[in-house]
């Protein structure tokens, strides 16, 4: 059974070592766990979304990171503007589950932090094909 992404890092959380961080990854691997390593980590990546973007934690929101995740390319668009973008990533934001929106909007910052999740970690466990 797939975990939600909120499941992934509440396990992280749990493991104290790093080869056990490791295999929760690995264990997890999904395009949207690998998705939030490059939107936190690659510098290269950049959203054409504000810093803030206010939105309202929405506790009947159902959707799920592995859903949304193909919702992120059209937000790195310059082709739309800055209003219009956040308006969309507000929309994203909105559609998911409280603990889930956090952490998306904490990658799209490049401000995810837990205990011993790295780009180090994240490249043991993907390799260099995650941020090239």
């Amino acid at each position: 059974m797939k975990l939600e992404i909120f499941e992934v890092f509440t396990a992280l959380g749990r493991a104290n070592k790093h080869e056990e961080k490791a295999k929760v990854l690995m264990d997890n691997d999904s395009i949207a766990l690998r998705t939030l390593m490059r939107l936190n980590f690659d510098n290269r990546i950049k959203l054409n979304v504000s810093q803030t973007v206010e939105f309202e934690e929405r506790t009947d929101g159902n959707a799920t990171i592995h859903e949304v995740t193909k919702d992120y390319p059209r937000l790195t668009s310059l082709n739309i503007s800055r209003d219009v973008a956040d308006e969309r990533f507000k929309a994203i934001l909105e559609s998911l589950d409280p603990r889930e929106a956090k952490i998306l909007n904490a990658a799209k910052n490049k401000e995810l932090k837990m205990r011993g999740l790295s780009r180090k970690l994240a490249l043991e466990v993907w390799g260099n094909r995650i941020f090239n």
